[in-house]
């Protein structure tokens, strides 16, 4: 019985750490589709930066975070828009405005 609790244990893992990876992968996929040198993806992937950060750090705290030129840091986000929007299909742009809608109510 200690053992079948025991097994139990081994395979609970948090929610927070489950959502943490799966954001991890999200972002290291969307950041091998980007436009932009193979050594600026390693370099992204090795700050671990998250898709909220990329699209929500200006250009210029890019350039800071990575250690890089403002010009590049705008490559970078210009390439991480690019991507998103090809990546949005209609019915979820559609479903997102809905969303939005429901706040105002």
């Amino acid at each position: 019985m200690i053992a079948s609790a025991q097994d139990d244990m081994d395979e609970y893992v948090p929610p927070s750490l489950l959502s943490g990876i799966k954001e991890k992968i999200l972002a290291t996929d969307l950041i091998y589709q980007l436009d932009i040198a193979d050594g600026l993806k390693e370099l992204l992937i090795s700050k671990s930066l998250t898709l909220k950060l990329l699209l929500d750090t200006p250009v210029s705290g890019l350039a800071k975070i990575l250690c890089i030129d403002n010009c590049v840091a705008s490559i970078i986000y210009d390439a991480v828009k690019k991507v998103l929007r090809h990546e949005q299909s209609p019915l979820e742009v559609k479903a997102h405005s809905y969303d939005q809608e429901d706040d105002f109510l």
